[in-house]
């Protein structure tokens, strides 16, 4: 885990036992944001979230730190 943890993480962390809090992360890591504009990519890790034992793929409305614009992002798990 990074020095840079979210509040969100840091709880996990703390109510989640060792093994389970890794899963958490190692599956987080996994989950990306994906801009509709310029298709930068990042981790829900990365952002500060975590995203476990989730399905779907959700769309969320955000800024995207690459193209500086406002626009959709498609949340999916890669498969590696």
């Amino acid at each position: 885990m990074t020095n840079t943890s979210s509040l969100v993480q840091k709880l996990f962390k703390a109510i989640l036992s060792q093994d389970k809090f890794e899963d958490a992360e190692k599956e987080s890591r996994l989950w990306v944001l994906q801009c509709s504009n310029c298709k930068y990519e990042r981790s829900v890790w990365d952002m500060g979230g975590i995203r476990w034992k989730a399905a779907g793929n959700p769309r969320v409305y955000r800024l995207c730190p690459n193209c500086n614009q406002m626009n959709w992002h498609l949340m999916y798990k890669k498969t590696a």
